[in-house]
């Protein structure tokens, strides 16, 4: 059965799918296209509805994939210069799942972490093979996944939204982690500890014939964190998750009395 563009994005809304749906506010007098036309577009790509032209459709389309691509989409309305002349209004309305953190090391230091992500929304995973450390009392309403290094790749999966924190305190499965975030699409990968400790764990992959691109190792955040003379861990989590913060919504996590627009993005 077919779906109309707004039963679509009800039905993404409702799964937590990535997913646009523009819809035609204003038009011009003798257009003849009709306000409150809508198109959706999947993250897929794929598109159903129609908003009376070929180009509407297709500026409407490729606005979405542009906006399905970034970390921290944001909705707007939009103005559109059509061919037969005047000028038409789009609002573009973007729907995107709670971002996601993943959480390799289920130590004392990771709790709060996870606590305050949970708190801020963001769905937790906490991967550890340890058992008695990886428990529901530690991590309330965390999905936890106990996996060895060797079994990152069938039990963990990182997305083009997912936020990694490595946190084993063991350097075999922080360098297993580290590689597996790497290699995957994963925006940014925290590691725990000082540069040292960051240069141990590349130069043990390096020995193993293992290196990184620069696209990779720039998506790397050691040391992880924002500079607040963070000491206890729950100092630590607030600087790891603000960081997190920062980087999703495009700030450089500066004092807010040193810009001129505080919710403008870096770039802008």
């Amino acid at each position: 059965m077919s779906h109309s563009p707004f039963e679509a994005w009800t039905i993404s809304l409702k799964n937590e799918k990535p997913a646009v749906l523009v819809t035609l506010l204003e038009v011009p007098e003798d257009s003849g296209l009709s306000a409150g036309t809508r198109l959706f577009v999947s993250e897929e790509g794929l598109s159903l509805g129609n908003l009376g032209t070929a180009i509407l459709n297709d500026l409407a389309a490729k606005a979405a994939g542009e906006k399905l691509k970034q970390l921290h989409p944001r909705s707007e309305t939009r103005s559109v210069q059509l061919s037969e002349g005047g000028e038409a209004s789009v609002f573009i309305d973007v729907n995107i799942p709670p971002p996601e953190l993943v959480i390799f090391g289920a130590g004392h230091d990771a709790i709060p972490v996870a606590k305050f992500a949970g708190d801020l929304g963001i769905r937790t995973v906490v991967v550890d093979p340890r058992s008695a450390f990886a428990t529901e009392e530690n991590f309330p309403g965390m999905e936890i996944v106990l996996a060895r290094s060797e079994e990152l790749r069938d039990k963990v999966h990182l997305g083009t939204r997912t936020f990694t924190v490595i946190m084993n305190h063991h350097l075999e499965r922080d360098q297993a982690c580290l590689r597996f975030s790497l290699e995957s699409s994963a925006p940014y990968v925290g590691v725990l500890g000082p540069r040292k400790r960051r240069n141990w764990l590349l130069d043990g992959l390096q020995e193993e014939g293992i290196t990184f691109s620069e696209e990779q190792l720039s998506r790397m955040y050691s040391p992880i964190g924002l500079d607040i003379g963070a000491e206890t861990s729950e100092e630590v989590a607030i600087s790891i998750l603000s960081e997190i913060l920062a980087v999703r919504n495009g700030h450089s996590g500066e004092f807010l009395r040193k810009k001129g627009r505080i919710h403008q993005p870096v770039g802008e």
